[in-house]
């Protein structure tokens, strides 16, 4: 078992955390990066318009919301979990991991979390049951333990849950041709 203490995180405002169009944006806001995970991304698109319907909408749908609002990028926190605990997956680690490994992020309890959970709660009892959603969600926020799943295997990559490094919750399936 290994474990890392995240510390570089800024917080970020209610009023961001409140606001649908923040949620759409990145922490650069509307700009794209022209390096993706080490390789350039998309040098043959120029218009910008296009980068940011790729960016934004086709590649990471609401980046501060799952970053910010469902994720804990803008709390430190703990992570305890398999060796390489930072890794987001088993392709990352070095050597490669293959197999599952999970981790468990602790931010700690959040009282914004629980608010949330209990005004879900209230509606999905007395107005309507699909307000019911947010409830996986936000009980694992209040509680303050948060878990993150992957599989290696050399063509599956897969991953569910808070992204031990960054804190943002995720999920990610891809098939690659065997290594």
């Amino acid at each position: 078992m290994d474990a890392a203490e995240v510390t570089d995180h800024k917080p970020v405002s209610i009023w961001n955390k409140l606001n649908p169009l923040w949620w759409l944006v990145g922490d650069d806001g509307w700009n794209v990066p022209d390096v993706n995970n080490g390789a350039p991304y998309l040098p043959e698109v120029t218009n910008i318009w296009l980068r940011r319907f790729y960016w934004f909408i086709c590649r990471n749908p609401l980046m501060n919301f799952v970053g910010y609002v469902l994720g804990v990028e803008d709390k430190n926190y703990w992570v305890y979990g398999s060796d390489q605990v930072l890794r987001t997956t088993g392709r990352d680690c070095t050597p490669q991991a293959f197999g599952f490994r999970w981790a468990v992020l602790d931010p700690g309890v959040s009282f914004g979390a629980i608010a949330v959970t209990l005004i879900a709660a209230a509606l999905a009892w007395f107005i309507h049951p699909a307000f019911a959603v947010v409830l996986p969600i936000s009980l694992f926020k209040a509680a303050g333990l948060l878990p993150f799943v992957n599989y290696w295997n050399g063509s599956l990559e897969f991953y569910l849950g808070w992204r031990p490094a960054s804190g943002g919750f995720g999920t990610k399936i891809i098939f690659t041709e065997s290594t």
